[in-house]
């Protein structure tokens, strides 16, 4: 089904239906088209959850092992204390639709994007990553997602699936959407697809040889400013060198959810 549904973003990013154009080129289709419900039992949709905090809020995750879940990091900070929230107090739903799922998972430790600092944001955020280790294996039948190891070219058809705020309990995908070009040195970059509230954390797929996908980087925030919105990711392969290159925890740092940037404010999926 997400081959099927990137074959349709193709075919409707050639007719150009639904998009307006934003600033440096970016295209970001209006709220209310091109997000499908998906079949949450079927790979690669099987992978994807919701991850809930202590707070009551809640983000989308995706299953990159059998015990390893990827968000974004900003997802698991609380904002009133100021402090990241402790790892019991994060719970883990895999493949979740309308009070279902097909598992629920704690989480024993995290592993934050270097540096990443939610309260400094537009200085660290190419570090809002986290990779949730949960205190047991996931059931065998949920195949994880692999990260990409390098960034697919500008203009790579690509899809998002997630669970947006005023969809929050049944995940949707936008297959009309595609990557853009890379910032800070390779360590974000830009895509079309509709990042709303609530897909922070929400894994952005490409094709990767017959039926299956792969992760080229999760949906971290909006970017709004001179009249345009703009959508912002961390690439998997940033995340995947990360845990390569450094198995020890990063330092965890201390906010506000707004912060001012050379390129507009921004707003969290």
């Amino acid at each position: 089904m997400c081959v099927k549904l990137l074959r349709r973003g193709l075919m409707l990013a050639m007719s150009g239906l639904f998009m307006i154009g934003v600033a440096r080129g970016q295209t970001v289709p209006p709220p209310d088209v091109h997000r499908e419900a998906v079949d949450v039992a079927q790979y690669p949709w099987s992978a994807i959850g919701k991850l809930y905090n202590e707070t009551g809020g809640s983000c989308t995750a995706v299953i990159v092992g059998s015990d390893k879940v990827l968000t974004a990091a900003h997802c698991i900070f609380n904002y009133r204390t100021q402090h990241f929230i402790p790892p019991a107090s994060l719970h883990f739903l895999a493949g979740y639709h309308i009070g279902k799922y097909t598992a629920h998972a704690h989480v024993a430790s995290y592993r934050i994007g270097d540096n990443f600092d939610p309260l400094h944001y537009d200085a660290t955020d190419s570090g809002d990553w986290a990779i949730l280790t949960l205190t047991d294996m996931l059931p065998p039948q949920i195949e994880p997602l692999h990260l990409s190891h390098d960034l697919s070219p500008s203009g790579t058809k690509a899809v998002i699936a997630g669970y947006p705020e005023d969809r929050a309990f049944a995940m949707t995908a936008d297959a009309d959407c595609e990557l853009r070009e890379p910032i800070d040195d390779g360590r974000l970059f830009f895509h079309t697809c509709r990042g709303t509230s609530g897909y922070s954390g929400a894994p952005i797929l490409v094709p990767d040889g017959g039926d299956k996908v792969r992760i080229a980087g999760i949906q971290i925030a909006m970017i709004k400013g001179g009249g345009t919105e703009r959508v912002l990711a961390v690439p998997a392969h940033i995340i995947a060198q990360a845990l390569e290159e450094e198995r020890a925890p990063s330092g965890l740092y201390a906010v506000n959810n707004m912060a001012g940037s050379d390129y507009g404010v921004f707003a969290f999926g």
